[in-house]
């Protein structure tokens, strides 16, 4: 019988939601474990580190003690896997780069009511790096499997290729190509904008199933998000909000939404447009490149 490969997986900053997804492979776990020796995770009780052929993080990096980790889990392993967005993009976590890290304690330790006790940089709490990055602003990353969190399939799809010598499928194309959603106006060249505005689904009292959202002025990031999630959102009757993150070589996810939106209605619209950062690069702000021009200096 062959040799299992040996795996580690660890999360930085983030939810924990990728390896929820893990789980989620259900039954297809069990097939998943005949494959591999899991010598290291956050959910089994090992502390040191060992070396392995191939690791799965998840999260950003966001304090010294992510950095430490990831760089010492990178040296000890053959193959590194970003997994999730977090991994791959900054997610969620990579909006704290809009502000300081000195404004960003003074918000949620120095003046938060509630919080007792220290604060990041005391000895109990791992000092805050100036910005949130993405792993492979940090170390060689080998493969990436974006989502929030991915989709199971895609996880095992990813090991299993590596298991078999095969380099794993990565997607290229944006959401839109993999959407079921019939587009009548907004591949037909015409003089009329396909819509006025651009409103969230609360807002209006029904949307049709089965028509583009951005023809029904419904904000999807669709067009600014990268395929492989299987439009998974439109089982709800809900648009995308961008959490494959975006297209490889389109870093700037929000300024595609933009241009996007700006070939669809008038540009005076985007004016009213609430959050256009928390929309845009709500899953991908560290790979762009706002934090640099808010703040005058380079992400390291």
């Amino acid at each position: 019988m062959a040799a299992k490969v040996t795996v580690a997986t660890t999360w930085l900053q983030g939810c924990s939601g990728c390896h929820i997804a893990l789980l989620d492979l259900h039954a297809g776990l069990l097939d998943l474990l005949a494959l591999i020796d899991i010598r290291y995770s956050t959910i089994v009780d090992v502390k040191e580190v060992p070396r392995v052929d191939v690791a799965l993080i998840e999260g950003a990096v966001g304090n010294e003690e992510n950095e430490h980790l990831l760089k010492t889990i990178r040296e000890r392993s053959t193959t590194l896997i970003a997994l999730g967005t977090c991994a791959c993009f900054g997610g969620l976590p990579g909006l704290r780069n809009l502000h300081s890290v000195e404004d960003t304690i003074d918000c949620a330790y120095r003046d938060a009511p509630n919080t007792v006790g220290g604060i990041p940089g005391d000895d109990a709490i791992p000092r805050l790096t100036p910005t949130v990055r993405p792993l492979d602003q940090v170390v060689k990353v080998d493969y990436t499997i974006p989502g929030c969190p991915p989709r199971p399939e895609a996880i095992f799809e990813t090991l299993a290729a590596l298991l078999q010598g095969r380099e794993p499928v990565m997607k290229t194309r944006n959401l839109c190509e993999e959407c079921s959603r019939t587009k009548e106006k907004m591949l037909v060249p015409q003089r009329a904008f396909v819509t006025d505005g651009v409103m969230s689904p609360h807002e209006l009292e029904t949307i049709d199933p089965n028509r583009c959202f951005l023809e029904q002025g419904v904000l999807c990031m669709g067009p600014a998000t990268r395929e492989g999630c299987e439009a998974r959102c439109l089982e709800g009757n809900m648009p995308c909000r961008g959490c494959m993150g975006p297209t490889p070589g389109a870093l700037e996810q929000g300024a595609k939404i933009i241009n996007s939106l700006a070939s669809i209605l008038p540009a005076g619209a985007l004016m009213f447009q609430e959050d256009i950062v928390g929309t845009g690069y709500r899953y991908s702000l560290p790979v762009s490149i706002i934090p640099q021009t808010l703040r005058g200096r380079t992400v390291s």
